[in-house]
């Protein structure tokens, strides 16, 4: 009689308790790593809105001062949401969907955002 080893065959593969381990594991991250992308998301929209608030704040007054020295003739400027009595400007715009107003305020150097 001949005797065969035989090898028992193994199989590579996870176990259930493993896998449900590792599914467990990312949904934990996706849940902290999503709300943290969205909170950075709105951080640089509101940063974006007060660059353009800062660039229609120079340029406004850039124009002003051209009008002021009468290089520029008033008919002759485009329209800039800068106003010389305030010393602020106002960019209004969409950003990933959502509308912001951001105003730069000439005196104190600062600006302000508000999103609908």
């Amino acid at each position: 009689m001949r005797r065969t080893d035989r090898k028992r065959k193994t199989n590579g593969g996870f176990t259930l308790v493993e896998l449900i381990c590792v599914i467990a594991i990312m949904a934990i991250l996706i849940a902290v790593a999503v709300p943290s992308y969205q909170n950075m998301q709105n951080k640089s929209a509101e940063q974006v809105a007060m660059a353009n608030a800062r660039s229609e704040y120079s340029a406004g007054k850039a124009q002003q001062a051209l009008v002021d020295a009468q290089v520029l003739k008033p008919d002759e400027t485009e329209s800039y949401d800068y106003d010389p009595i305030s010393d602020t400007a106002t960019w209004e715009g969409e950003i990933n969907g959502k509308t912001y107003t951001a105003t730069f305020d000439g005196k104190s150097g600062e600006a302000t955002v508000k999103h609908k």
